[in-house]
């Protein structure tokens, strides 16, 4: 037998839905779950808003999927920020930035430098932010 005795587990810190930081976490997977919904009842409509405009009737399966994974995205998110541990949510957040960051480049390869860039681009730079404040603990 060892006499190691377990490390004590760090208290949990929690993040209260009266917190500005729990809404300005919040924005994201609501948004995310509303995109998604978007891409399910609309494809051409969310397709080119996302950056890469799809039309062909035969790419909308693929328009689905990407709405069932942003709904089930974002329920993630909203879940672990529900059940309020500021630790779990902070480095979800942060694992989650690079879906903003890997569709800038996919939208960079298709149309170059264009608005739809700076939306993606511009989820992540907020996405890091909020992430950092969270890991904070502000």
């Amino acid at each position: 037998m060892s006499d190691r005795k377990p490390r004590p587990r760090p208290a949990v810190q929690t993040i209260k839905s009266n917190s500005p930081l729990f809404w300005f976490t919040a924005i994201i997977p609501l948004a995310i779950i509303l995109i998604g919904i978007n891409f399910i009842l609309n494809p051409i409509g969310a397709s080119t808003g996302f950056g890469i405009p799809t039309h062909d009737p035969a790419a909308f399966p693929f328009m689905w999927i990407k709405g069932i994974r942003d709904i089930f995205s974002g329920l993630v998110v909203l879940w672990a920020l529900w059940n309020g541990d500021r630790q779990i949510v902070a480095t979800l957040f942060a694992f989650a930035t690079i879906i903003p960051v890997g569709d800038g480049f996919v939208v960079l390869g298709r149309l170059g430098f264009e608005m739809p860039i700076l939306i993606h681009w511009g989820t992540a730079v907020y996405m890091g932010v909020v992430s950092r404040l969270l890991f904070r603990g502000a």
